[in-house]
């Protein structure tokens, strides 16, 4: 939707309410057709975006037993207390 029309149409319903001194059904039905074809646009618009598709890893436990060097840094961990950097 082109904003110079909504900005025209909006100064329309403006001035009719300006020169009435309050809101006719005119006006009235004019402000709602214009939100419904600016949702109707933003629909469309919505609609036309491509599809964006995540595919995450799964987390599983496959428990296979740890390898030697795992072990020996799973010792160092529980020795340290911590994991910091100096254990990896």
């Amino acid at each position: 939707m082109n904003l110079k029309k909504v900005t025209k149409k909006l100064a329309k319903v403006r001035d009719s309410i300006r020169e009435h001194g309050g809101v006719t059904p005119e006006d009235e039905q004019a402000l709602k057709d214009l939100v419904n074809q600016t949702i109707s646009i933003a629909k469309d618009e919505l609609n036309n975006l491509p599809q964006k598709e995540y595919t995450l890893p799964v987390p599983h436990n496959d428990n296979r037993p740890l390898s030697s060097d795992q072990r020996f840094r799973l010792s160092l961990v529980e020795k340290t207390g911590t994991g910091s950097s100096s254990v990896h």
